[in-house]
């Protein structure tokens, strides 16, 4: 216990690293490990953080672009190859992580960059198939409604639908008389 007129002294204690994997490290390189070891996990946050903003970035240009596509009447397969860009431009950044040395087995040079390229690549292959699919959906509506509005307004005018003839009937009757015809000329 202390009384008014005593000051603290500060306690100092000398501690020793026990650890089996650093007995043989001196203060200053453990010092240093440990700071490395920080600049590494920061560094490994921030490679995180840079590739969901990439992904973010290429997901917008995929919807934006195909988007206005869509807005500017372009329907079919270039929407499409537009939307699947970003997906194979991230399936080549994905796959620059990847060595083949003497097999058929590739290794991974960098596995958090991998993994964030693979799945930026399954993220934007969704959204492309997502988007493709809302195109096609587009384009069964437009031609269900095309139909539907062409069939009202026949309605409206008074157009009468044109009497179903047996056209294919009459000409599948005239080759058969005709080949009939040729044999019989043909025998004499």
């Amino acid at each position: 216990m202390l009384t008014k007129n005593q000051n603290p002294t500060p306690i100092y204690f000398d501690a020793e690293i026990v650890d089996e994997r650093t007995q043989h490290i001196e203060g200053e390189q453990y010092d240093s490990e440990l700071v490395q070891e920080q600049i590494t996990e920061t560094d490994g946050g921030v490679t995180v953080l840079r590739g969901i903003g990439q992904g973010a970035v290429l997901a917008g240009f995929q919807v934006a672009s195909t988007q206005s596509l869509y807005l500017a009447g372009c329907v079919g397969l270039f929407p499409a190859v537009v939307a699947g860009l970003p997906v194979g431009l991230s399936v080549a950044g994905a796959l620059c992580y990847l060595r083949f040395e003497n097999s058929f087995i590739p290794s991974i040079t960098n596995r958090q960059k991998f993994g964030l390229g693979v799945t930026r690549t399954l993220m934007l292959a969704a959204s492309s198939w997502k988007l493709t699919a809302d195109a096609q959906q587009m384009n069964s509506i437009a031609r269900n409604s095309f139909s539907g509005v062409t069939q009202q307004v026949k309605q409206y005018e008074g157009i009468q639908q044109p009497q179903q003839d047996h056209f294919p009937l009459i000409l599948s009757f005239t080759a058969v008389i005709a080949m009939i015809f040729a044999l019989y000329c043909r025998k004499r």
